[in-house]
């Protein structure tokens, strides 16, 4: 209850209240009312008139108090009428805010994967770059290496066909000298294939024929092998050392030897074998 409220229920009060007293007054007395209310001397009617001014003052203030609690709960309405309008609007600004944190969340969330993504993106785009670096280091270093190499190969090319040329040059000149030597040799009847120092080449036969009286001995080894008079050949029988012949005359595929008897530790004899070197 209002302030405003309570003093008019106040007011009701204290009227009731005068009424009941009156009321009991006028009961318990028989006196005449009305005289003693015009008599000056019982002062009734100065205190009728005085209830009557506090009644009407009263009455004047509960009016007043009526228009007041009527102006408070008009304000009232107009106040909760506004209160109602500025809670509708914050409420309304409310559901507004709610749905734009809703869509800025939303957007957040979006933002935020595509920050991820282009995060990812980038990282994938530093390392590829970062391998792409790399690999156009390395080509650099294959590509230089390369460059060397061709200048290096290119020089050794150069080289060589200079090389190539003095040796085809050279070339020249030993077959022009090989044929003059052929010719020479072959005007001088010898034989490529002779020994220098007039050793025998490394050849092997068998003894033909044995003549003790004469200590001669006919071998398969003849001139035609590289066997020349005065060569030297060693006689052997199954590993066993048995002497020493000196070619005497040699013919195509045989020869005729002398045995030396110095160095004889045996008897020859045919089929044994002969060797023009046993080293």
């Amino acid at each position: 209850m209002t302030f405003l409220g309570k003093i008019f229920s106040a007011l009701i009060f204290v009227l009731s209240m005068s009424f009941l007293l009156l009321a009991i007054m006028v009961t318990a007395t028989h006196k005449n009312w009305r005289d003693a209310a015009i008599n000056p001397s019982t002062g009734l009617k100065q205190m009728v008139e005085a209830k009557e001014r506090g009644i009407k003052q009263l009455q004047e203030s509960l009016t007043r108090a009526e228009v007041a609690l009527a102006h408070e709960r008009a304000a009232r309405r107009t106040a909760l009428a506004a209160l109602q309008t500025e809670a509708s609007e914050l409420k309304s600004n409310l559901q507004n805010a709610v749905s734009e944190v809703q869509t800025l969340e939303g957007l957040k969330t979006a933002l935020t994967q595509e920050v991820n993504t282009q995060t990812q993106e980038l990282t994938r785009l530093t390392t590829e770059n970062s391998d792409l670096r790399m690999q156009i280091r390395k080509e650099r270093e294959d590509r230089d290496q390369l460059f060397y190499t061709a200048a290096r190969v290119s020089d050794e090319l150069n080289a060589t066909k200079g090389v190539v040329s003095e040796m085809q040059e050279r070339n020249g000149q030993l077959i022009a000298q090989n044929t003059r030597y052929k010719e020479v040799i072959t005007a001088a009847d010898i034989n490529p294939e002779d020994p220098i120092d007039n050793a025998p080449p490394k050849r092997n036969g068998v003894v033909l024929l044995v003549s003790q009286p004469s200590r001669l001995v006919q071998v398969s080894i003849g001139y035609d092998e590289g066997l020349r008079e005065g060569h030297f050949l060693e006689v052997t029988r199954g590993g066993k050392y048995l002497g020493r012949l000196r070619v005497r005359k040699t013919e195509p595929n045989q020869s005729v030897a002398e045995i030396l008897p110095e160095l004889q530790s045996g008897i020859m004899k045919e089929g044994d074998r002969v060797d023009t070197s046993i080293k």
